[in-house]
């Protein structure tokens, strides 16, 4: 009976949870971890005061994570994605201290061209009193429709591991209409 019931115990935490597909702006579709919720508008405005606020935000329960999409008018074409990486390739990394990038790609996901990051890194300090975190951070780029489209996803490094899997999964499956 232990034995079943160990194997049982293994299968339930081994076991994939299914990402459910969600339309989080009238120009992308994407499949969702189900942990993942809507930011409330007190976190937003917590999450990005003086900022533009994204199109969509997603968190989980404690708020550790943070998924987010923004659209953007921009002087950028499409055809010059090869262009825009480039600039992202010089212009991310003084944006953070102690950068360490896994991915640096030009990549193809359901015909659309993405530049796409993805590294470890602690956000250079904007205000003095409070320290920022190290963050593990993946995130894309593409140009549609006369606009620049950033999908985000950041958490603290403890969190990486469990989620790095999934939020290649969550990337792999946007589509732009």
């Amino acid at each position: 009976m232990k034995i079943l019931f160990s194997i049982l115990l293994l299968f339930t935490f081994t076991q994939d949870v299914a990402l459910k597909k969600q339309k989080l702006t009238e120009y992308l579709t994407i499949k969702v971890h189900p942990e993942l919720r809507n930011m409330t508008q007190q976190e937003l405005s917590a999450k990005f005061l003086g900022a533009k606020i994204p199109d969509a935000a997603l968190t989980e329960r404690s708020s550790a994570i943070e998924f987010t999409v923004t659209g953007s008018p921009t002087f950028w074409m499409e055809k010059d994605i090869a262009l825009l990486k480039e600039f992202y390739d010089a212009s991310i990394p003084p944006l953070f201290s102690e950068v360490n990038f896994t991915k640096k790609d030009l990549l193809t996901i359901n015909e659309q061209q993405f530049a796409v990051y993805e590294f470890t890194g602690t956000p250079v300090a904007e205000n003095a009193s409070r320290p920022p975190e190290k963050r593990y951070t993946y995130i894309m780029y593409t140009l549609f429709r006369n606009g620049l489209v950033t999908i985000s996803f950041s958490c603290p490094p403890y969190l990486q591991k469990e989620w790095k899997p999934i939020v290649t999964e969550m990337m792999k499956s946007v589509q732009l209409k």
